[in-house]
């Protein structure tokens, strides 16, 4: 990891993303650079009053860190967010994109994709978004894995990401309409869903990707919610490491559901790796 880009909107919740982006730069000797975006909506007096106000706080919290030894600059732009952080992602070859947390609209979260959701999906780089403080190096990672590329790529993240932590990944097993049939965890159904899970396991790290070995993925019957909060409860990870595939514009999550439901609302600090589709 040579180059690391933090968008910050200047509020507590991107204090802590441009935090820890600063120390995982220290720790892989990258560069560090902090992007600030000038709503290009704001009457053009107002917004280069803005852009000047904002690079003097921006500037001013930076100085107040610490970044000894990191090589870390800032800049502050008038523009679309949407438009602004993968063009500046691709002209700094970013290899992280590190974001704070989405600011929870209530009403129109349910209507539609939330900013967050689509300068993820816009991102080719892998993107960290930050929950928690950065008092620490990431100790253990969590990995849904449904054994497709996205996930390959997610898995390849974190352990570029965090090389000394523990990753611990699963999949979740769905028995269908286990309410109708009485079929239980144990039983044929269970059992042949198990085998199937296994070879497709087997596969996917033959196919040599995601660095991981079988034991350490485990293989849980249940719904992939109960399963994620039963995993979290059990491992305590401070990092949750997903694969999501975007997909064509008329789906309702362009991400996929569950990384959608993810990104709005991590339990934990959270990197995603997308695969194009």
């Amino acid at each position: 990891m040579q180059s690391i880009l933090v968008a910050s909107d200047l509020s507590e919740r991107s204090d802590r993303a441009v935090r820890r982006a600063i120390r995982l730069a220290r720790d892989h000797g990258a560069t560090c650079h902090v992007l600030h975006v000038i709503d290009h909506d704001l009457p053009g007096e107002l917004a280069v009053r803005w852009r000047e106000d904002a690079g003097t706080q921006l500037a001013r919290f930076l100085s107040a860190l610490d970044s000894d030894g990191v090589a870390l600059s800032h800049e502050v732009c008038i523009g679309d967010p949407l438009q602004a952080i993968p063009e500046t992602a691709v002209e700094r070859g970013a290899d992280l994109v590190v974001l704070g947390l989405h600011r929870p609209r209530a009403f129109l979260d349910r209507l539609r994709e939330t900013t967050m959701e689509r300068v993820v999906r816009l991102l080719r780089a892998p993107v960290l978004l930050v929950r928690n403080p950065a008092g620490h190096d990431y100790e253990t990672v969590l990995a849904p894995v449904s054994f497709s590329p996205a996930c390959t790529a997610a898995c390849r993240a974190a352990r570029a990401l965090a090389p000394s932590a523990e990753i611990h990944a699963f999949h979740a097993i769905h028995l269908p309409y286990a309410g109708l049939t009485g079929e239980k965890p144990g039983g044929p159904m269970s059992r042949a869903l198990i085998a199937e899970a296994e070879a497709a396991r087997d596969a996917w790290l033959h196919q040599g990707g995601p660095g991981l070995a079988a034991d350490r993925i485990a293989l849980v019957t249940g719904g992939l919610h109960q399963v994620m909060a039963d995993q979290m409860a059990s491992l305590r990870p401070d990092l949750v490491a997903i694969g999501a595939n975007t997909r064509f514009s008329l789906a309702p999550h362009l991400l996929g559901s569950f990384a959608a439901e993810l990104v709005r609302d991590p339990p934990t600090d959270l990197l995603i790796a997308c695969r194009k589709t």
